[in-house]
C-alpha cells in the first residue's frame, strides 16, 4: 500500500481509540472526549492545508488567494471548536469535514483528479463523519 494511503487510514486510529475510551471519565489524566475533539480539530486544520496552493499550479492569483483564505477559515473553525461546547463542536467539525471534501473535489482537484486519492478521501471523510455522529449519540446518553 502506498505511504499516503497507509498514513491516511492510520489517521483514523486516534478517532476510534478516543471514541472507545470516551466511556471512561479520564484515561491517564486525559478526557477522551476532549482528546477526540482536539484530534479532530488538528486533522481538520491539517487537511485544510491541502487547499493552500501557493506555487506551480495553473490557477490565477485571485483563485489562489481565495483558496488560501478558505484554507485559513477551516483552520480557524477547527480552533474555535476547541473552545466551545463539545456537542456544538462535534456538529461544526462534522459539517466542516463534509464541506472541505466537497470544496476540495469541486475546486481544488478538478484538474488533477486521481481516482485512487478521491476514493480514499471519500472513505476517510465518510468514516470521520460517522465517528463524529456516533460520538454525539454515545456522549448524549
Amino acid at each position: 500500500m502506498k505511504t499516503w494511503k497507509t498514513l491516511g487510514y492510520m489517521g483514523l486510529i486516534p478517532f476510534v481509540l478516543c471514541l472507545y475510551l470516551s466511556g471512561h471519565e479520564m484515561f491517564w489524566g486525559i478526557d477522551p472526549k476532549q482528546a477526540f475533539i482536539a484530534y479532530s480539530a488538528v486533522i481538520l486544520s491539517f487537511i485544510a492545508g491541502t487547499i493552500w496552493q501557493v506555487n506551480g499550479s495553473r490557477q490565477n492569483d485571485k483563485l489562489k488567494s481565495k483558496q488560501q483564505i478558505i484554507s485559513n477559515l477551516f483552520s480557524l473553525i477547527a480552533f474555535v471548536s476547541l473552545l466551545i461546547n463539545p456537542y456544538v463542536a462535534l456538529a461544526i467539525l462534522t459539517t466542516s469535514y463534509l464541506l472541505h471534501f466537497l470544496y476540495e473535489v469541486r475546486f481544488v482537484l478538478q484538474d488533477e483528479l486521481n481516482p485512487e486519492y478521491i476514493t480514499m478521501r471519500f472513505r476517510l471523510t465518510l468514516t470521520v463523519v460517522l465517528l463524529h455522529i456516533t460520538a454525539f449519540i454515545v456522549w448524549s446518553n
